[in-house]
């Protein structure tokens, strides 16, 4: 049995492998509180229902799966600052075991239909994401490491787009996540590559 004290992370964290692995209607609220070592009373106890669970996963995945602190991020190259982008998501972290069995389109789908909060919660770290990649794109045009008339958010927004649609390319063709990696980075680098300044 765990803790009481961290009993609510825990069935948070078992419960988004749970259902980044499987669908929403394929886990049981019996599944969680089997995996966890809780009863059903218990799990009660930290929440009302399997519907606010899922709630708690998705802002969880957001707020801690998708990188989201850009405090360490370099802020003088774009190229530096994707390519750290990379080293972040190749980090190990809790859920390096479900790697190839993740299935990040059916976990967004179904939160997309069930969470009336959804678009907010993702329009949320969307934004940020822009805004930061919005900042270093403005920092890179100034010291002419790239030259492009393309808007920053526009082009943030195109950076971005190449990344979510290796993780789509990964759930159709049954990817590893390494290689979708592999192929993000080979579009940041081909865009990266059509923008930057050839200094002679």
């Amino acid at each position: 049995m765990i803790n009481v004290t961290n009993s609510k992370e825990q069935i948070l964290h078992t419960a988004l492998k749970l259902f980044l692995k499987n669908s929403y209607k394929d886990v049981s609220l019996r599944d969680i509180v089997n995996e966890v070592g809780l009863t059903k009373g218990a799990f009660y106890h930290y929440y009302e229902s399997k519907e606010k669970l899922f709630e708690d996963t998705v802002k969880h995945f957001y707020n801690n799966m998708i990188i989201a602190d850009y405090k360490s991020f370099p802020k003088t190259s774009l190229k530096e600052f994707y390519e750290f982008y990379l080293k972040k998501l190749q980090e190990p972290d809790e859920f390096d075991e479900l790697d190839d069995d993740m299935n990040l389109f059916i976990f967004i789908s179904e939160a997309s239909k069930r969470l009336p909060a959804f678009q907010q919660i993702h329009n949320a770290h969307h934004q940020k994401e822009i805004w930061e990649w919005s900042k270093i794109i403005e920092t890179a045009k100034r010291k002419k490491e790239i030259k492009t008339f393309i808007p920053n958010e526009e082009l943030a927004c195109m950076f971005l787009n190449l990344s979510d649609g290796a993780l789509v390319q990964r759930t159709t063709t049954n990817k590893t996540g390494a290689e979708s990696l592999t192929d993000i980075k080979r579009d940041w680098d081909n865009l990266y590559n059509l923008l930057k300044v050839n200094k002679r």
